[in-house]
C-alpha cells in the first residue's frame, strides 16, 4: 500500500516522509548524542564543530534538517535524471530512513555535510553528461570534492571517482582533466597559504600526508545493532542490485548515469578503511545510489506485499533501536 502511496510526489508525500524523520530523531530531540570529534586534519569541521559541540541540540536540530534538504535534493536529481521513475517519493523515504538507522548518527557529523557535498558532485557531473565541454561543472566536481575532504579527510578519495566518471561518459579529455584537477587543488591552495601566514603549514602538512599511512584502525568499537542493522541494510542492498537492473529496458543515457551512482559504493569501500572514529558513520556514503536501487527495484514489483512487509520490519527495527533499544541497552 505505501509503495503505491508514495509512487506519487506531492506535497501530502513529503509531508509524511518529514513526520518519519522526525519519528525517528525524536529521541535524538530529547536526548541528542554529542558531535563526534574532528578526527584528523579537517579544519571547516574543527570550525563547525568548535562552535556546536557545546549546544548537542543545536548540533541534532542541524543535523535534521541537513539531512532533510539533502533527501529532498537527492529525489529530484534521481527524478530529473530519471534514474527512478518520475514524480516518485518513495526514493526519499527510503534515503531517509537509512541516513537515520542508528542513534549515533543522528546529529551533525562529518559524513553528513561530505554527503551533502557528494550529491553536488552528482548534480554537476550527471549535468555534464550531455555536454562534454562543460568545464566549469567538472571544475565544481573537483573543488567540492576538496571542500568536502576539509570536513572529512577520507572522501579526498573520491577525486578518483571524478575521473571515473569521465571514463564511464567516455568524454574526458585533457581539458576536463585540468579542469578537475584545478578545481581540486584550489581550496588547498588557499589554506597552504593561510597555514604558510601562520608558520604552520610544515606541522600540517605532515599532518594530512601520515593520516593516510593508517588503515584499518577504529578506535570506537561497534555496538552489536550497528552489526544487525548495517547486515539488515546491507541485505537489502544485495536485493535491490539483484533486481534492480531486471526492469524496465533503459536507455543509454540513463544506464550510464546509473552506471555513476553504483561506482559510489565501491568507493564508499574504498575510503572505510581510512574512516577511523568515524566508521560507524561512513556506510551514509552509500545511501544515494542504495536508494536508488531499492527505490528502482521496488517500483518495478508486480506484487508489492512481502517487499512492504520487509520494509515495515526494517523501518520498525530502526525505530526501536532509536526510542527505546539502544539507550537500554548502552546507557
Amino acid at each position: 500500500m505505501f509503495i503505491k502511496f508514495f509512487k506519487s510526489s506531492f506535497f501530502i508525500q513529503y509531508l509524511v516522509i518529514a513526520i518519519t524523520g522526525l519519528c525517528l530523531w525524536f529521541s535524538a530531540f530529547l536526548g541528542p548524542p554529542g558531535m563526534p570529534a574532528p578526527e584528523g586534519p579537517v579544519p571547516l569541521y574543527v570550525i563547525v564543530f568548535n562552535l556546536l559541540h557545546g549546544s548537542p541540540l543545536a548540533a541534532t536540530i542541524l543535523g535534521f534538517l541537513l539531512i532533510l534538504a539533502e533527501t529532498y535534493w537527492l529525489t529530484r536529481i534521481l527524478s530529473v535524471h530519471e534514474l527512478v521513475l518520475k514524480n516518485s517519493s518513495l526514493s526519499a523515504l527510503v534515503f531517509l530512513v537509512m541516513m537515520s538507522f542508528l542513534p549515533d548518527q543522528l546529529t551533525l557529523n562529518p559524513i553528513n555535510i561530505a554527503l551533502g557535498f557528494m550529491i553536488l558532485i552528482l548534480h554537476h557531473l550527471l549535468i555534464s553528461y550531455n555536454k562534454p565541454e562543460h568545464l566549469d561543472r567538472i571544475f565544481a566536481a573537483g573543488f567540492f570534492t576538496a571542500i568536502a575532504s576539509l570536513f572529512y579527510l577520507p572522501f579526498i578519495l573520491w577525486f578518483v571517482f571524478v575521473i571515473i566518471s569521465f571514463l564511464v561518459f567516455r568524454a574526458g579529455n585533457w581539458r576536463a582533466w585540468m579542469a578537475a584537477f584545478i578545481g581540486l587543488i584550489t581550496p588547498f591552495l588557499y589554506l597552504s597559504v593561510w597555514y604558510y601566514w601562520y608558520d604552520e603549514f610544515i606541522v600540517n602538512a605532515l599532518s594530512f600526508s601520515s593520516f593516510f599511512s593508517h588503515i584499518f584502525v577504529f578506535p570506537n568499537p561497534f555496538h552489536t545493532d550497528f552489526y544487525i542493522l548495517c547486515g539488515f541494510t546491507v541485505l537489502l542492498a544485495l536485493w535491490g542490485i539483484f533486481l534492480f537492473g531486471s526492469g524496465p529496458e533503459k536507455t543509454v543515457e540513463i544506464r550510464v548515469k546509473t552506471n555513476i551512482l553504483l561506482w559510489t559504493f565501491v568507493f564508499t569501500l574504498l575510503s572505510f578503511i581510512f574512516s577511523r572514529s568515524m566508521a560507524v558513520f561512513h556506510p551514509a556514503l552509500a545511501m544515494p545510489a542504495l536508494a536508488m536501487v531499492i527505490t528502482g527495484t521496488l517500483i518495478g514489483l508486480k506484487k508489492t506485499r512481502v517487499a512492504e512487509m520487509i520494509l515495515m520490519i526494517y523501518f520498525l527495527s530502526v525505530l526501536l533501536n532509536n526510542l527505546f533499544i539502544h539507550n537500554l541497552v548502552y546507557n
